[in-house]
């Protein structure tokens, strides 16, 4: 055999044994697949979310700006609850909780001191206590405080790990289309991936 024709036949068998190592590998990795359904993903499909979020995740998202407090036109305020709001306007959010919690006392139906007593204990991280005060706004109903309450129940049950409490929340509050529609909206596609 000449040496030209040696070398392709040299070249010709080479990658035939590389194509036969490919395919066995290639055959072994489907079969392992099969094994193992679900767990795979093809090029189309969507990624899958495992219900795993880092807790930093958790954290971070469940953070918020507290709102901004505005005097509602007719609502009687107790002297304790204008006094708790005048230090909440300025960053005290634990005077301001303790005087939320005097003025709960005094007014326990007002649905501005529960909401605001809410977002206190939220600031303090003490969610069970904020979405406690928070539902009982919520169930109250149709109020200026109903999407705000969601959203920010919404944030907590977030730091709790609640997704699927979270998500209700924030499906609501989408479903009002009111101020936080678009943050609800963008939220839920970072807790519910695929949204």
């Amino acid at each position: 055999m000449k040496p030209a024709t040696r070398l392709w036949v040299g070249i010709y068998s080479f990658t035939a044994v590389i194509m036969i190592i490919a395919v066995s590998v290639f055959a072994w990795l489907a079969s392992q697949s099969r094994k193992q359904a679900g767990l795979g993903r093809t090029a189309n499909s969507p990624a899958s979310f495992t219900g795993s979020i880092p807790e930093e995740r958790y954290q971070l998202l469940s953070r918020f700006v507290p709102p901004a407090y505005q005097p509602g036109a007719g609502v009687d305020e107790s002297r304790e609850f204008r006094q708790a709001m005048e230090r909440y306007a300025k960053g005290d959010d634990e005077g301001a909780r303790a005087g939320l919690e005097a003025a709960a006392k005094v007014q326990p139906d007002s649905i501005e001191v529960r909401f605001y007593l809410g977002v206190c204990y939220l600031l303090a991280n003490n969610r069970p206590a904020g979405i406690q005060e928070l539902r009982s706004v919520i169930a109250v109903g149709d109020t200026p405080y109903l999407e705000r309450s969601r959203f920010y129940s919404a944030k907590a049950l977030i730091g709790e790990h609640d997704i699927a409490g979270a998500r209700q929340q924030l499906d609501a509050v989408v479903a009002m289309r009111g101020d936080f529609q678009k943050q609800a909206q963008v939220l839920l596609t970072q807790v519910v991936p695929g949204r």
